[in-house]
């Protein structure tokens, strides 16, 4: 199949953080309505000025024994995923115009003078998803939360 181009690696790591997401969501209408209530799921949860960031925060208070390791392996895939996001695209340094076949970079945010290495952020990504995916659908589950295949 070859290494992925740029566009591929973002698709899934973008739609494999989506999943994520959904599952965090569940976990909070399971809580709070011990099922997926439809109307809080969508018009709450999936508002977009619902942020990551506050049902990361709902999650914390609501499962008061979370693993921190699974939470920090949380944080980072949600860092990657805003890198995939939100950056680009290529610098070319010293051309106004780039040469054909020139290879641009792009600056890390938080490290301006280090390219990021989407190569590297993809395999990150792809290590430790599955294992986060697991943890929280089992959080899922423990609160009594049920899948059915459609």
């Amino acid at each position: 199949m070859g290494t992925p181009t740029l566009s591929q690696m973002r698709a899934e790591v973008i739609e494999k953080f989506i999943n994520l997401e959904t599952i965090i969501n569940a976990i909070i209408c399971q809580h709070y309505f011990k099922r997926v209530y439809k109307q809080f799921f969508l018009e709450v949860l999936y508002n977009e000025h619902c942020t990551f960031g506050l049902k990361r925060s709902i999650l914390e208070k609501i499962i008061p024994n979370l693993d921190k390791t699974q939470l920090q392996n949380l944080n980072r895939l949600n860092t990657i995923r805003n890198y995939f996001a939100h950056t680009g695209p290529e610098m070319f340094e010293g051309a106004e115009i780039p040469s054909k076949g020139q290879q641009g970079v792009v600056p890390d945010p938080r490290k301006m003078a280090k390219a990021l290495d989407y190569s590297q952020l993809h395999q990150e990504f792809q290590k430790l998803e599955p294992t986060v995916a697991r943890y929280l659908f089992k959080l899922y589950q423990e609160l009594g939360g049920e899948y059915v295949k459609g």
